[in-house]
């Protein structure tokens, strides 16, 4: 269970690897956000995952226990070029990578960079459809609020600075029930968070946010190629959107759907067991001989 720092593009990242990732094809973990952290993930999740081979967790600049750039460098290029940069510290010919929310998505930019180094991709709560600005995020967040005034200052916020603002007006109770099914789960999540003593000071989001659009849209440099996928959603999840998740698997042509029943955006939480049969199905599939 190695933990360590290690300096990529001039910034010291936070790096844990659990097994020996030379044996097999290690599963890296991406964490959400922008600007999150994998405290919660290695110590609810972790324990199951890492019983089916190697795992590498890592947090992204500016994010966790790494450190944040000093020249606030925060864009999807450089984010992808750190993760290949670890990589190549770790000598990992090739990688298997398990996006979760954002992470997804950065997961993916880095497959389509170097689909010679992904075994597999998986994308959890992950739309690939604009993780910035999604649409769901007013009406997800109305749905949720149980009083008026909530519902109100919510539906202000969108109307006046559109679907992001909603985050700058809920409350905690609004947001666990938005990002969370079960209210037991929800603790368990903001317990570890407050025990981390870590934030996500919102830097990457805001310098993401100003980035200009692709001028390909992300699902289709993904959709051609032939990566094996698996998109996981919960039922409940209003942040990705069960919609956007069936409609990415069908865009992309070696993916496959789980939906779990009883979870929102954290299924790894919500429903651990299978959430951890699922991806240790997917793993041990073989590859299509044209992939």
């Amino acid at each position: 269970m190695a933990e360590s720092h290690v300096v990529i593009n001039g910034v010291r990242h936070w790096v844990r690897v659990v097994g020996d990732p030379h044996v097999g094809t290690p599963l890296v973990v991406v964490h959400g956000g922008p600007g999150g952290f994998i405290y919660d993930f290695e110590r609810l999740t972790g324990p199951a995952l890492e019983q089916l081979g190697p795992v590498v967790y890592y947090e992204q600049r500016g994010s966790g226990r790494s450190d944040q750039p000093s020249d606030r460098g925060y864009s999807i290029p450089i984010l992808v070029d750190d993760l290949e940069q670890l990589r190549r510290h770790l000598d990992l010919p090739r990688i298997a990578l398990l996006g979760i929310s954002f992470g997804g998505d950065l997961a993916a930019e880095y497959t389509v960079a170097y689909p010679e180094r992904v075994d597999r991709l998986i994308l959890q709560g992950t739309a690939l459809a604009g993780p910035l600005t999604p649409s769901t995020w007013g009406s997800g967040f109305e749905a949720v609020a149980t009083d008026d005034e909530m519902r109100t200052a919510i539906r202000s916020a969108v109307e006046q600075s559109g679907p992001h603002a909603a985050w700058d007006v809920v409350d905690r109770e609004t947001t666990d029930r938005f990002l969370f099914h079960q209210p037991a789960s929800a603790k368990q999540v903001r317990d570890l968070w407050e025990e981390s003593g870590l934030i996500n000071t919102g830097e990457m989001a805001a310098d993401l946010g100003k980035q200009p659009p692709r001028v390909v849209p992300l699902v289709d440099d993904l959709a051609a190629l032939h990566i094996p996928v698996l998109v996981l959603v919960g039922f409940w999840d209003r942040n990705a959107g069960v919609d956007a998740c069936r409609d990415l698997t069908t865009r992309l042509p070696h993916a496959r759907l789980r939906v779990f029943d009883d979870s929102a955006h954290f299924p790894n939480v919500e429903e651990t067991e299978r959430y951890i049969d699922e991806i240790a199905a997917f793993l041990a599939a073989r590859r299509d001989p044209d992939s």
